[in-house]
């Protein structure tokens, strides 16, 4: 019976180092989930799909021998070494034409686009299907 009255406060004792363990990583806790919120949101696939279309646009854009808005502004042609590429909204998404024959995916899930030229300048507007709209400035120089 003398044990069993000497270990009475041990739980309480461990009570409290548990509580202060857990008021340490409470906040860690909080932390990893606000990190992982933004993580989410950088891994969104609309995001990751705009960023791979503006990187292709910008290689196009980058040897371009001439470009001109074409569909009112809703595409661009671009020559690039004697090829002829077009650019443009076509029903919910981006395509990509060249010589005006097939057509190739670039940007899916697209209301509306509009491409004009400022100077050297090329800028776009793509109006996603949920409403966001997204803007692009592209420099280019032609030889």
């Amino acid at each position: 019976m003398n044990r069993v009255a000497d270990e009475k406060g041990f739980t309480f004792l461990t009570s409290l180092f548990e509580l202060m363990l857990l008021m340490i990583f409470l906040p860690l806790i909080v932390l990893f989930f606000v990190f992982m919120r933004g993580f989410f949101e950088e891994a969104d696939p609309r995001t990751a799909e705009w960023f791979l279309f503006a990187g292709e646009l910008q290689s196009y854009l980058s040897g371009a021998e001439s470009l001109v808005i074409i569909n009112n502004g809703a595409g661009v042609r671009i020559v690039q070494g004697g090829d002829e590429y077009d650019i443009e909204s076509y029903d919910k998404f981006i395509r990509k034409q060249k010589f005006r024959l097939g057509h190739e995916v670039m940007l899916t899930g697209i209301k509306k686009t509009s491409f004009s030229l400022r100077g050297h300048s090329l800028l776009m507007q793509a109006e996603f299907t949920d409403g966001i709209i997204l803007e692009e400035e592209y420099v280019f120089t032609q030889p």
